[in-house]
């Protein structure tokens, strides 16, 4: 019966080896996402008019190029709602990221940057704890005419987020530069 209950033990202990060495396979929260199209919808105020501008890389970084990168052209003097949108359309279907991005808002931050003073970028959604998010925000377009880019860059800040944060902070999920042209 000894003999029994050591070949037992022993059995049991060889099979909790064996178990306790197999890999979890549970998903790092924190790993970024492939973003393939950066979706910039904006609706100019007085008139409501919506024009839908993106750029698109749907096998990600290196590779291929783009296969799509509008130009942005805004009219001078004007005011616009933006609405981002992040997916990674390399699956089908798409993944909308922006769902993800607003979910955790408290570890994300978008960055939005007009050069030449092309236009005045305010009223930044904000996060849960009423830092910055950027998913939404209010373009003012310069009053003369100019050339130059708009840069859309989403930061991955888990723990770190505080208010005023450069771009710099955090780690970059998405740097893209766009011709800006105001008319």
């Amino acid at each position: 019966m000894k003999k029994m209950n050591l070949h037992l033990v022993a059995l049991m202990f060889l099979f909790g080896s064996f178990i306790s060495c197999k890999k979890d396979s549970v998903a790092d929260p924190n790993e970024s996402e492939l973003i393939t199209t950066v979706r910039v919808k904006l609706t100019e105020k007085l008139s409501g008019v919506q024009t839908v501008y993106e750029f698109k890389d749907l096998d990600g970084v290196g590779g291929a190029a783009p296969s799509k990168f509008d130009e942005i052209v805004l009219t001078k003097g004007k005011v616009y709602d933006c609405t981002l949108q992040l997916l990674n359309e390399s699956k089908t279907p798409a993944d909308d990221i922006t769902l993800e991005v607003a979910a955790e808002g408290v570890d994300h931050q978008i960055y939005l940057s007009a050069s030449d003073a092309l236009a005045v970028i305010s009223n930044y959604s904000l996060d849960s704890k009423g830092l910055p998010l950027g998913i939404t925000s209010t373009w003012t377009t310069a009053a003369v005419a100019g050339t130059g880019t708009l840069n859309v860059t989403l930061k991955h800040k888990p723990g770190v987020k505080a208010a005023g944060d450069p771009v710099s902070k955090g780690d970059t999920d998405i740097s893209v530069d766009f011709k800006l042209s105001v008319k």
